[in-house]
């Protein structure tokens, strides 16, 4: 799926990777968001659709001209994922409107985990004999 528009000059072709990227880089400036998510979420409508693909971690649904986005994130531990998400969506779609000229009815933002940090490995003891 794309973004098509026409007008007497010719074709204005957007592709969804382009979207995508614009979503991704917009929400990683977004203090607590940690890592994005890349899995498929619903297996079943992933299968139907024929794509088994490598996901990316936003989905874009086209309803006319206007189109939804939905973006998967891990958010940092101690943050408030209701703030980040909000951050987001705003961020999300001001970027993606401003630099698409299309506007972004919604912006699904999905928290699908906590990236916690890695214990540091302990060293073993070495004892004396």
């Amino acid at each position: 799926m794309e973004i098509v528009s026409k007008s007497s000059m010719g074709e204005l072709v957007i592709s969804n990777e382009v979207i995508s990227s614009i979503a991704i880089n917009a929400a990683k400036d977004v203090d607590g968001v940690s890592s994005f998510y890349n899995g498929p979420v619903d297996v079943v409508n992933t299968i139907k659709q024929g794509s088994l693909r490598v996901m990316s971690p936003v989905r874009i649904m086209q309803d006319g001209d206007d189109f939804s986005i939905s973006i998967y994130i891990n958010v940092s531990p101690g943050k408030k994922f209701q703030t980040v998400a909000t951050e987001v969506q705003s961020a999300v779609k001001e970027s993606v409107q401003n630099m698409t000229g299309k506007l972004v009815k919604k912006v699904n933002v999905i928290v699908a985990g906590i990236d916690f940090d890695k214990p540091a490995q302990q060293e073993p003891c070495e004892s004396e004999d």
